[in-house]
């Protein structure tokens, strides 16, 4: 209760109500799981990565054992997908691609995300010439398309885990720069970095200590939404020859060895194909619904 003075003297009880005080964990998994789709791509993404640790448990057979008696055999009780060209399980090879795909899609994105954050907040904090020289640069990157900037680097390098982590990580850095450094610009000029510039606190402290965690969020949403691009990248590498080495099992290697047999065998490149589809999908999902989450403005209610 508090009372309030009217203009008359009159003097009256007013009683206030304090609103309850909201657990922000509570809002996020509310507003995040509101959405079906949203769950369907965190279940495919929490099976896919059972499926690339316990591989040697769930895969059937040993991904590279090979049965020239079972040559292009049709799906079966004994092989549910098949075999390939040369008697190989196509299921089990599936269940170890997961291993490639994850490994490089959560590699190529965290070190983008580190090297292009770390870029991002120098070109926007310093501004100036150092400003104009990186974001030049990005533009100049940002105008190919990631995909061939990957094609030339992996000619350049060649095929291998080592080649196809590095064309996908320097293909996806201009991104991250340009999200880093707008986000910066918005962010310096709010009051609390004044005051820590009138303090005397050094750039890399206010950099690091007051502006970075201010971007994280569209960060997240951001490598969430790269990682389906990076992994349909080295798919694609994969599927040119340009990427994973035989006889090492990846899903976009499967497809190429499988377009072939298409009208005799289509299960073989349909299967890793929609694989590759799935998880896309669930990724971009699920980076969606991160987004929705983390935006003060789509941000749901309880």
């Amino acid at each position: 209760m508090s009372e309030l003075k009217l203009n008359n003297g009159e003097v009256i009880k007013v009683k206030l109500e304090t609103l309850p005080k909201v657990n922000e964990f509570r809002r996020f998994f509310r507003v995040f799981f509101s959405r079906k789709v949203v769950i369907f791509g965190m279940a495919v993404i929490l099976l896919t990565i059972i499926a690339a640790i316990f591989a040697p448990v769930i895969a059937p057979y040993d991904p590279y054992e090979q049965n020239l008696c079972n040559v292009l055999q049709p799906p079966s009780a004994e092989h549910l997908l098949g075999t390939d060209t040369i008697g190989r399980d196509t299921l089990s090879r599936i269940i170890y691609g997961s291993r490639i795909a994850l490994f490089v899609g959560v590699a190529t994105v965290g070190i983008a995300a580190f090297i292009g954050t770390v870029i991002g907040l120098i070109a926007g904090y310093l501004g100036h010439k150092t400003y104009t020289v990186i974001m030049r640069l990005t533009d100049a990157l940002m105008s190919m398309p990631p995909l061939m900037i990957a094609l030339v680097l992996s000619v350049v390098l060649g095929a291998g885990v080592r080649g196809v982590m590095v064309a996908i990580t320097f293909s996806l850095l201009p991104g991250y720069i340009r999200l880093v450094t707008g986000q910066v610009l918005s962010i310096k000029q709010n009051d609390y970095i004044m005051s820590a510039l009138s303090m005397g606190s050094k750039k890399a402290r206010i950099m690091f200590r007051h502006i970075l965690p201010n971007c994280l969020s569209p960060i997240i949403v951001q490598m969430t939404m790269m990682m389906g691009l990076a992994i349909m990248m080295e798919a694609t590498l994969s599927f040119l020859n340009m990427g994973i080495t035989p006889p090492t099992p990846a899903w976009g290697s499967l497809c190429y060895d499988g377009y072939k047999y298409l009208l005799m065998r289509p299960v073989l490149s349909l299967s890793p194909g929609f694989a590759i589809m799935l998880l896309v999908f669930s990724f971009n999902m699920v980076g969606d619904g991160l987004r929705d989450t983390l935006d003060p403005r789509l941000r749901g209610t309880i």
